[in-house]
């Protein structure tokens, strides 16, 4: 559970006068909090930068209502930051600048382990989610500042990060200027611009947090509207647990849509904002398409025109007193990303739920394709001939098999049913043989 403060003022307010230099400040929240069992737990979430170990750190300061006896920062599967017990109950996070950094303003959740003298429990971790942001507006209320600065994937050579903002105004050209740290400005329409930071710019223009950048637009009518604001790292985002971590807050897959999106766009794309932010593309660049979209099992059917030959060669030499006879070959593609592992007998159950004919999978054999010889297609004359032509249409390798035979009613005669169903796991590829075997007494 997690709950902002906000303070009185929280938005550019739109009733203000032109050039009044009345302030507004951003939609941010001053506190964030989160509650677990005995522990309650708050951040401010304004970070300050300070010198830490000889480098420019982002300092973050939280309040507890229980004694703290440890604390640890980290991020899956490595330390990362620095927690520090400040007073019986504060905290303090130190994220130096660099990679750091540029991987928590890019969208990397941090945890931090807090283990508490008393309570029950007493072992909890937080979530933490940190991000830039603009507040402390002053100026013209036309010119709009978007509060939120996003991470997104543009590959760069670099660290293939863009942080991107907005300005909405009726007015041309945009200027932004700043002591340090000024993004590239572009426009995006008539009326609205795009503001974009490497991650050194994105530094130098939080750095420090005091600092204001100044906006300046020419209206259609001549005059110019000005705005400052700062551009600030904040905690967006706040949670406790008394769970594990890596249970509770599982790292998100490739989104189906993101690896769609990200995979469909025009050779030489640089820039996939389009697509998500940063960590959902990034999680698609390198993701194998069976991570992403996985299907049920099913059978399509497949065109095994070309196995007629080889069925007709099979089927010669029948004669009205000693016969055999295969009838057309049905061919099958399964998914080629499951849901999970098929197997010979999710083939027979998947053949059972739509052909009736199909006999109960206990009553055939399972076998390979060492044991094919003991089956009537495979094991009498022009058996190999035949499985040849089938390994060409199924691409070869390792078989998987069920075979199944009855003696049928025949008058002064004997006759058998049989049914082979053959499956190529490399291929994915489903064979069902049918036909029958006898002779006249």
């Amino acid at each position: 559970m997690a709950a902002l403060a906000v303070p009185a003022c929280a938005a550019q307010d739109s009733t203000l006068p032109e050039e009044t230099g009345s302030a507004a400040s951003a939609a941010a929240a001053t506190r964030i909090y989160a509650s677990e069992g005995d522990l309650d737990f708050s951040f401010e979430t304004l970070g300050t930068f300070e010198e830490r170990d000889g480098v420019r750190a982002l300092i973050f300061r939280g309040t507890a209502n229980r004694y703290l006896k440890n604390v640890f920062s980290f991020v899956p599967d490595d330390a990362f930051g620095q927690a520090n017990i400040i007073s019986e109950r504060r905290l303090e996070v130190v994220i130096h600048e660099g990679h750091e950094l540029n991987s928590l303003l890019s969208g990397l959740p941090l945890f931090v382990s807090i283990n508490t003298f008393t309570g029950t429990p007493n072992q909890y971790t937080a979530r933490v989610e940190i991000g830039a942001r603009f507040y402390d507006f002053l100026g013209a209320s036309d010119l709009w500042i978007d509060e939120v600065v996003q991470p997104f994937y543009a590959v760069n050579g670099i660290d293939n990060v863009v942080y991107r903002g907005g300005v909405d105004v009726l007015g041309n050209p945009l200027t932004v200027t700043a002591p340090d740290g000024a993004p590239s400005v572009f426009p995006v329409d008539a009326n609205s611009y795009r503001l974009d930071w490497s991650y050194a710019n994105l530094h130098d223009a939080i750095d420090p947090h005091t600092q204001h950048l100044s906006f300046s637009a020419t209206r259609p009518n001549g005059t110019v509207a000005n705005k400052t604001a700062r551009l600030v790292a904040r905690v967006t985002g706040l949670a406790l647990t008394s769970g594990d971590p890596y249970e509770v807050w599982q790292t998100p897959p490739c989104e189906p849509a993101v690896y769609s999106c990200y995979h469909s766009q025009p050779a030489g794309t640089t820039d996939f904002a389009a697509c998500g932010t940063y960590r959902q593309v990034q999680r698609c660049v390198y993701a194998n398409a069976c991570d992403v979209n996985q299907e049920p099992l099913s059978l399509s059917p497949l065109d095994a025109a070309s196995l007629e030959p080889a069925r007709a060669a099979w089927n010669q030499g029948s004669t009205g007193y000693n016969w055999r006879n295969l009838q057309p070959v049905a061919a099958y593609d399964t998914p080629e990303c499951p849901e999970s592992p098929i197997t010979i007998a999710s083939v027979i159950d998947e053949i059972a739920s739509t052909d009736q004919n199909q006999p109960a999978v206990e009553y055939g054999t399972f076998t390979d394709r060492a044991g094919l010889s003991s089956t009537t297609f495979f094991g009498s004359n022009g058996g190999s001939a035949l499985l040849a032509a089938i390994d060409a249409f199924a691409g070869g390798g390792n078989i998987e098999a069920w075979h199944y035979s009855e003696q049928v009613s025949c008058h002064n005669c004997t006759d058998n049913i049989t049914r082979v169903v053959l499956f190529y796991p490399d291929s994915g590829v489903v064979l069902v043989l049918d036909g029958n075997y006898g002779y006249d007494s």
